[in-house]
């Protein structure tokens, strides 16, 4: 038996060829990876919003009943000494019957809390505040930021620089670049 080929039919990629597909995928991949990053965090806000406007119709519900909103001051939620575990729940979040489920892990993203504003019962305000740098769950790496409802349903977020203590923005949701700017 003889084998013979013939170089006319052989059909394929070459190696060069295949190097050049490599590396333009690899460019592609580089420049998409922040705008992902951009993305993710983004949908990871929606939870604190989502979570805030829950707290929002609870303490609605409870000021009903109780003429005074519930305060639970003793954060619920992320622990944002680490980049795992949750705080456990707080005696006032049981009142309103605020509770986060799974607890554990990296889930919940956000430590939650609620307070009266200036010690008057007939005011509250509630945050989501992320952790810092390792144990920021948000943007690993970055400043904490905060998202705050009062009962007003008014909405507020904001980007806290660590080293200065000063809000980088206020307002309106801060852009995903300007709270994970690595």
């Amino acid at each position: 038996m003889l084998f013979q080929f013939k170089a006319k039919h052989e059909q394929g990629f070459s190696l060069v060829e295949l190097m050049v597909v490599v590396g333009i995928i690899g460019i592609l991949a580089t420049l998409a990876m922040p705008r992902f990053k951009q993305f993710q965090a983004k949908a990871k806000m929606s939870e604190a919003k989502s979570l805030l406007n829950h707290i929002y119709t609870l303490q609605q519900s409870y000021y009903l009943d109780q003429n005074q909103y519930n305060a639970f001051t003793t954060a619920y939620g992320a622990d944002t000494a680490s980049a795992t575990g949750c705080t456990g729940t707080a005696a006032g979040s049981n009142a309103i019957g605020f509770t986060i489920e799974p607890c554990a892990g990296p889930v919940p993203r956000y430590q939650y809390n609620s307070q009266p504003v200036g010690g008057v019962a007939t005011t509250f305000s509630a945050a989501a505040t992320t952790g810092t740098g390792a144990a920021n769950r948000i943007c690993p790496g970055n400043n904490p930021h905060s998202h705050n409802i009062d009962e007003k349903n008014n909405e507020t977020s904001y980007a806290t620089a660590v080293a200065a203590g000063t809000a980088l923005t206020t307002g309106a949701t801060p852009a995903p670049a300007a709270l994970c700017p690595n």
